[in-house]
Parts: structure tokens; C-alpha cells; sequence
């Protein structure tokens, strides 16, 4: 489910908060992100203690949703990932599933930055782009992924190489 958020976001900014998520989970402003690698560690950054994960098996999720997060009761998140796309990170490094589950580590860090979202506004198709929740998470994670200047002039191969991304993200990156 999509909804409105409480604040929009444009690619250049989608790019600032990029920078702003790898300086505070203490990543090199350059260069691929690991997702499995930032699962193990974004708990110990401060106000982001009280995050955690599991990976789940058989149909505990439906077949078209690879992972999902969600807000616990005692102010935490959470977030549940299916094993095989776990799996397919782990051992491919398989650039859709890296997405998939950076996506979901995102959704804390815009939530403390603002982005809430209006329960009373679900998205339709005349929702503009930076009014949705999930477009922006997602516009942060691809900005996350790709670093837009160290990506300008790489083919989509090079992309999908380097930085670990899947065909799809990689073209989108070629649009912008």
C-alpha cells in the first residue's frame, strides 16, 4: 500500500538525503552499498537501536512481495525478508533482491526525517511521483545504490556490475 507523505522529496534532494543516509550509517560517500552488510550493523547507530530483521520461510510472505517492514508497537521497525531473495543476495548478490532489501532499511531512516505517511490519502494514478511514500523511499535507495556522480557516463552493464543493481535500476538511472 501507497500513501501521500507529509513531505515531498525531488530527485536532487532524493540525492542530498543519499549522502546524508551513508554519512550516518558510517558508509564511504562513494562506491556500492552491501545491504546485507548494513542489516548487521545499522541497530548500533544511534536512533536506529531498535531496528531488526528476520528472514522468513515458506509463505509466510505472499509470492509477489520479496520483503517488508513495518513499525512496531514499542516504536521499532521491523523488517521481514524472504529467504530466497535473502538467499539470492547472499550468494549472487543479485542486484533486484539488494534493492528489495535496502528499500526496506530506508523506510526508518525517511520516517526521521519527516516522511509520514497520510493514512487518509492513499495514492491513485494522479498522485504525483514526489508525493508517494514509496517513490521516494525507492528514489533514495536507487541514490544510495548508484551515487549519481561516480554513475554519469557508465552503460547499464557497468552499472549492474559495479554497483550490484538490477537492469531495471540500472536503466532508470539512465534517465536522470
Amino acid at each position: 500500500m501507497d500513501y501521500e507523505t507529509t513531505k515531498t522529496c525531488n530527485r536532487n534532494e532524493a540525492r542530498l538525503y543519499a549522502m546524508l543516509f551513508r554519512a550516518t550509517f558510517d558508509l564511504p560517500q562513494k562506491g556500492p552499498v552491501n545491504p546485507l552488510q548494513l542489516l548487521d550493523s545499522m541497530s548500533s547507530v544511534e536512533g536506529f537501536e531498535h531496528i531488526s530483521y528476520e528472514i522468513v520461510y515458506g509463505n509466510s510472505l505472499p509470492g509477489n512481495v520479496p520483503a517488508r517492514g513495518y513499525f512496531t508497537e514499542d516504536g521499532g521497525y521491523h523488517i521481514e525478508i524472504k529467504e530466497s531473495v535473502y538467499k539470492g543476495a547472499y550468494e549472487k548478490e543479485t542486484g533486484g533482491y539488494y534493492m528489495h532489501i535496502l528499500h526496506e532499511i530506508v523506510h526508518p531512516f525517511v520516517d526521521k526525517l519527516g516522511f509520514k505517511p497520510i493514512f487518509s490519502r492513499e495514492v491513485t494514478k494522479d498522485t504525483p511521483a514526489y508525493k508517494r511514500l514509496e517513490w521516494i523511499v525507492m528514489a533514495i535507495a536507487g541514490e544510495i545504490m548508484m551515487p549519481y556522480e561516480e554513475t554519469q557516463g557508465l552503460t547499464i552493464k557497468e552499472l549492474m556490475k559495479k554497483y550490484h543493481v538490477s537492469k531495471s535500476a540500472a536503466e532508470k538511472r539512465l534517465t536522470y
